[in-house]
C-alpha cells in the first residue's frame, strides 16, 4: 500500500552548474533563492561552513534500475542505488556544499551539482555528527576518476588517497 508524499520546495537554484562542458563543481558559486515564507529559517546558518542541500532532479526523464555509469560501455552495469545518477524512482538529490555567503533570501554555495531551476526541498547544516572517517567506494568508481582525469580528485576523501598511494 502506498500513500502520497507531498513536498513543497523551500526555494530554487537561481544559478547552478553549467549544463555542458567539464566543470569542477567546487569552482562554481551557485545561488539558491529561498522563498519569502522560509527566509527566517536561514537564521544562524552562517555559523556553519557546510550544509546538506536536498533538491529535486526536475529534468530527470524516467527511472532506470540498472545502468552503466556515465553511459560508458566499458563500465560495469550497476543498480541505480549504487550510483548518484538522476534516473531514480524518486528523483531526489543530496549534496554537501560549502557555504560561501548567507544573504537572505539568497544562499551562495560551492559544490552544488544542481542546474538552474532545480527546486530545493531542504537545507541541513553539516556538523561533526555527519563525518565519516572510514568509508569505501567501489573500484569502478575510483578507476573512472583515476583514468578519466589522470588522478583522483581530493574530494574523493581519505579512502581514495590511501588506495592510490598503496596504503
Amino acid at each position: 500500500m502506498s500513500c502520497p508524499i507531498c513536498l513543497k520546495p523551500i526555494g530554487v537554484v537561481e544559478v547552478g552548474m553549467p549544463r555542458f562542458g567539464k566543470v569542477d563543481k567546487y569552482s562554481v558559486v551557485s545561488v539558491i533563492r529561498i522563498y519569502d515564507e522560509y527566509v527566517e529559517g536561514l537564521t544562524g546558518l552562517e555559523e556553519y561552513s557546510h550544509a546538506f542541500i536536498l533538491w529535486y532532479f526536475h529534468e530527470s526523464r524516467g527511472a532506470k534500475l540498472k545502468l552503466r555509469p556515465w553511459g560508458r560501455e566499458e563500465m560495469l552495469e550497476v543498480g541505480i542505488f549504487a550510483t548518484r545518477f538522476p534516473q531514480r524512482p524518486n528523483p531526489l538529490a543530496l549534496t554537501i556544499v560549502k557555504i560561501v555567503e548567507v544573504d537572505p533570501p539568497r544562499l551562495r554555495v560551492m559544490g552544488l551539482d544542481a542546474w538552474s531551476g532545480s527546486p530545493v526541498l531542504d537545507i541541513k547544516p553539516y556538523d561533526h555528527l555527519d563525518v565519516v572517517n572510514e568509508f569505501k567506494t567501489p573500484d569502478w568508481f575510483e578507476d573512472f576518476f583515476r583514468y578519466a582525469r589522470g588522478s583522483l580528485p581530493s574530494w574523493l576523501g581519505p579512502t581514495s588517497r590511501r588506495r592510490e598511494e598503496g596504503v
